[in-house]
């Protein structure tokens, strides 16, 4: 009986120790750098709206430029991939979509269809 007792309290003792041991061994992850919160809006997609909206028309159309500029250069990279043979199935999808938003940014703006995702911002007046 003795023995028992001396086992089993021994058994609990290394239960016990068991999780201090494992969390000394355990190296210490490196925190983080705590990034501000206008670069965390940026890298998550969040604020950008507002921020499109503080643009004036000038600053506005320079962006669209930099953008179509640098959607013209992706698609002329994936075409000549797809010239050489090496457009994997990821990059074909893309070409396709980014061939379609290319498309519908020829269009005049009468044309364009209404609505959309987003739609335009109204006060509510109209509709």
């Amino acid at each position: 009986m003795n023995k028992r007792i001396i086992a089993l309290l021994a058994a609990l003792i290394g239960l016990s120790l068991a999780p201090l041991s494992a969390e000394d061994a355990k190296p210490a992850a490196p925190a983080a750098p705590a990034a501000p919160a206008a670069e965390k809006a940026d890298k998550k997609g969040r604020g950008s709206r507002e921020d499109w909206d503080k643009l004036t028309e000038a600053e506005k159309a320079e962006k669209l430029k930099e953008r179509k500029a640098k959607m013209e250069a992706r698609i002329k990279d994936l075409k000549a991939k797809k010239a050489a043979g090496t457009l994997t199935d990821k990059e074909t999808q893309q070409l396709e979509r980014l061939e379609k938003q290319a498309a519908r940014g020829d269009r005049p703006p009468g044309e364009r269809p209404a609505g959309g995702k987003r739609g335009k911002k109204d006060d509510g007046a109209a509709k």
